[in-house]
């Protein structure tokens, strides 16, 4: 009976795979994203805003360094939702059933 169960329960995954339900881009992919257009934002208005925002943070300019920041943890981000296994796993799959 427990075997019977085993196989009807792959059975399911398999069909939520097949059907769609493993979602190839996992959430990461648009955390990353908002954090990258987030980041580039930021980046700019340290870039082209007034130099008075240096004075009131000691000479720093805390909105370019921030906007650094997020555009490289967004593109980290982005780099770990493509190279997830779930989307090899799907990619590998359609593959073979394109072979097939």
């Amino acid at each position: 009976m427990t075997g019977e169960n085993l196989r009807r329960t792959e059975e399911k995954v398999e069909e939520s795979l097949r059907s769609g339900g493993g979602h190839a881009l996992a959430i990461g992919f648009y955390i990353g994203t908002l954090v990258v257009i987030i980041g580039t934002i930021l980046a700019l208005y340290g870039l082209l805003g007034s130099s008075e925002q240096t004075y009131k943070s000691l000479g720093i300019n805390i909105n370019l360094w921030w906007g650094l920041f997020m555009v490289f943890f967004g593109c980290v981000a982005l780099g770990m939702s493509f190279a997830s296994p779930r989307r090899r796993a799907a990619r590998r799959e359609s593959a073979q059933r394109r072979d097939s």
